[in-house]
């Protein structure tokens, strides 16, 4: 017999109720650095699809390997390329990267720009209006 199903309300005791996960859901103290990180990882998935993919160009779909017996006796047997595990497991750590570095980008597009920015950036602009109009 099923376990009786728990109400809105031992869920939300609970913590276990999608509407308050979603709220205890931790936003990153430093999204910037953060950022970094989430492409450094990317960067050395894509090098491992890269070389799981070689691996797999080189030795093909199957190899062969030594197995042993009950009796001591060794047989050689064809197993799938462990390089396809490796492949498979790359490419869905990047799309999960990717996804997490377009969030990222949305979180520090959130950011207010605070005052000090705000004038270092408008100070940047003035200058690069100012050569433009002393070239022309």
């Amino acid at each position: 017999m099923p376990a009786p199903r728990k109400t809105k309300k031992e869920k939300q005791f609970n913590g276990t109720l999608r509407k308050a996960r979603e709220a205890a859901r931790a936003k990153p103290e430093d999204p910037q650095s953060e950022l970094q990180d989430a492409r450094e990882a990317l960067e050395a998935m894509k090098q491992n699809m890269r070389q799981a993919t070689q691996q797999i160009a080189e030795k093909g779909l199957m190899v062969a390997t030594q197995i042993s017996d009950s009796h001591g006796k060794f047989t050689e047997v064809l197993r799938v390329n462990p390089a396809i595990k490796v492949q498979r497991e790359a490419m869905r750590a990047i799309k999960s990267l990717k996804r997490q570095i377009v969030d990222l980008h949305e979180e520090i597009k959130a950011i207010p720009v605070s005052e000090h920015q705000e004038s270092a950036l408008a100070k940047i602009l003035k200058s690069v209006e100012e050569r433009k109009n002393a070239v022309t």
